[in-house]
């Protein structure tokens, strides 16, 4: 990826974070619970919001030590079924002073993808998204990382409980005859450490706490990755939350994909 095009997404990025609190709430009482699942034009929420002013890891401790937030929405295309989705993560050494407090990753996530009907199935509903979505990092030769993914997501809820499993297919890509060839696959080996599924259990307490589990992996080489955010309302504030958030394994980032690494931050989460 280019640097014109990074700045790109990060400029979109940074308009759908300011856009995203105007436009994304006003859901059915019934949809409240998981902000993710409306279905209204215009922007909504996609996956979770949040920032983590302070993370702490062994890995990036001292002035390495990161701020991580995430920004996502998606956009549903003339009342259509279909969808355009964005993500993007960063990780922001910002008590680096010393080296201009630099962005060490940031990830970006463009997807588009179609949403089934929803319908009634043991006691819940039950629905599917089944899409393309691209994700990389816009580092330099050495440090590139990307993949471009074909993708099923079936998903089940009733009441305060909603279950997500999306399993994906790597597009192929072709091998580099250089390590240093900016042309051809930087990372061959990903989904050993990633796998091909994630499963996403989430679930609101009555007092209106939410635990979201994501668990993913490859069986066959052992490898894989977990990540828990726990979020409790802020005093006063309808969409906005404290967040816990504690992650171990591998994929974290892109950059760190075959990196086993442990992360515990808090911070404030925008949507969940």
């Amino acid at each position: 990826m280019t640097s014109v095009a990074r700045n790109g997404f990060l400029g979109v990025g940074m308009i759908i974070l300011m856009l995203l609190p105007v436009t994304a709430y006003g859901e059915s009482p019934r949809e409240e619970k998981f902000q993710f699942l409306s279905e209204q034009s215009g922007l909504s929420l996609h996956k979770e919001m949040f920032m983590l002013p302070y993370t702490y890891s062994k890995e990036y401790d001292g002035a390495q030590t990161e701020a991580v937030f995430q920004i996502s929405a998606k956009h549903r295309v003339f009342g259509t079924p279909f969808y355009f989705g964005y993500t993007q993560i960063s990780f922001w050494q910002s008590y680096d002073h010393k080296n201009s407090a630099p962005f060490r990753e940031t990830d970006y996530n463009p997807e588009f993808f179609y949403r089934s009907n929803r319908f009634d199935f043991l006691s819940g509903r039950v629905g599917a998204d089944i899409g393309f979505e691209h994700e990389s990092n816009g580092q330099r030769v050495g440090l590139s990382r990307s993949w471009n993914l074909l993708y099923a997501s079936p998903y089940w809820y009733r009441g305060d409980l909603f279950i997500h499993l999306k399993l994906r297919y790597r597009i192929p890509e072709e091998d580099k005859t250089d390590p240093m060839d900016p042309v051809g696959d930087d990372n061959p080996d990903i989904t050993d450490y990633l796998g091909y599924s994630d499963l996403n259990l989430y679930y609101r307490f009555p007092w209106n706490h939410t635990v979201h589990l994501m668990v993913r992996g490859n069986l066959s080489t052992g490898r894989g990755g977990m990540v828990v955010n726990y979020s409790w309302p802020l005093p006063k504030a309808r969409y906005s939350y404290f967040c816990l958030r504690f992650s171990h394994g591998y994929g974290e980032s892109l950059v760190d994909y075959n990196r086993k690494l442990t992360r515990i931050g808090f911070g404030i989460m925008f949507g969940r």
